[in-house]
């Protein structure tokens, strides 16, 4: 297994144990949390719940809210600070970008469950 599929493997295996402990879930021995996470879904926690919490926690294990931060950084104050320096189409394709990215960081931001 490589690092990065390693790395991901472990970020799936943390976030399923925040998902089961907040909801009491006990995991057996011969399971790995993100097996009694799947096993949970639906019986004991409503698979939206569920997957939102899930998909929340891989979000702050990976500091996706930081990536999204800087790549507005280096839109809006670096490359937008110097339209001149870009074509016409390139600028409005950036300025895209840039409301896009901050729409997904204003969803990345939303309420916890």
């Amino acid at each position: 297994m490589t690092d990065a599929s390693a790395a991901i493997k472990d970020a799936a295996e943390e976030a399923a144990n925040s998902v089961i402990s907040a909801h009491g879930i006990t995991v057996d021995d011969d399971e790995s949390c993100f097996e009694a996470l799947c096993w949970a879904l639906g019986a004991d926690v409503p698979y939206e719940k569920g997957l939102l919490q899930f998909a929340q926690a891989i979000v702050y294990g990976f500091d996706l809210n930081g990536l999204v931060e800087a790549k507005i950084e280096l839109l809006g104050e670096y490359k937008l600070d110097y339209p001149q320096d870009y074509e016409p189409d390139d600028v409005t394709r950036m300025q895209e970008e840039l409301l896009r990215l901050r729409s997904l960081q204003q969803m990345l931001a939303g309420p916890a469950v």
